[in-house]
């Protein structure tokens, strides 16, 4: 039996055929991976680049975002150590239910600008980033509720105010000295403290934080 040409073309183009179904295959999931590791790299630099972007109180906002009541410890500019659940937390303040120390205890509000560090359960490290690679941008920080976010848009000079009309007598704390006294009057960069020893007048800057008596 005679094989032609055009017979063993025919016998050939199986095998070609298959040849270049693993050609293609292999250079579409080679295509895939690097899309992959492309998006996968464009990702993590876009977290990197965010990451580099937060601010003590976005971590605090983070935490307050999540389901479950958490400790942390504030290492304050007096030396103290104050630790406790997050309450709330404001333009440039914190709201704390303390647990320690004791003569602290009971709702606290925190200047921000009064805290060293903040000490936190290696497992809340994550939540305290906000999102993740691959999680949807801001998340977290937007998982809160509409009356935590409009907290947040409020200073501390707002809060002292609103103490004042209420004419709550407070603890002030300051690296120097503690008084005890009301709110009378709140200005630009500071505020007027009425105590039994007299009128004083504290700049805003030095507040560390306030006890509702």
């Amino acid at each position: 039996m005679w094989i032609t040409p055009a017979d063993s073309q025919l016998r050939f183009l199986p095998s070609l055929t298959m040849t270049l179904d693993n050609l293609f295959h292999d250079l579409e999931s080679q295509l895939e991976r690097e899309l992959d590791a492309e998006v996968l790299n464009r990702l993590e630099d876009e977290e990197r680049e965010r990451r580099s972007k937060l601010t003590l109180r976005d971590r605090l906002i983070a935490l307050q975002g999540t389901q479950e009541k958490i400790t942390i410890s504030l290492n304050m500019k007096d030396g103290r150590e104050i630790s406790g659940s997050i309450k709330n937390v404001g333009k440039d303040w914190t709201a704390l239910e303390v647990e320690y120390p004791q003569e602290l205890q009971g709702a606290l509000i925190i200047a921000l600008q009064a805290v060293r560090s903040l000490r936190i359960p290696n497992e809340l490290e994550r939540f305290s980033l906000g999102n993740q690679v691959g999680e949807v941008t801001d998340s977290a920080l937007e998982a809160l509720s509409s009356r935590p976010r409009l907290a947040q848009k409020v200073n501390l000079a707002f809060v002292m105010r609103d103490i004042g009309r209420r004419r709550k007598p407070v603890y002030l704390y300051t690296v120097a000295e503690t008084f005890r006294g009301t709110i009378d009057h709140v200005g630009h960069d500071h505020l007027d403290l009425r105590t039994s020893q007299g009128m004083i007048i504290c700049a805003m800057n030095e507040v560390l934080y306030v006890r509702i008596e």
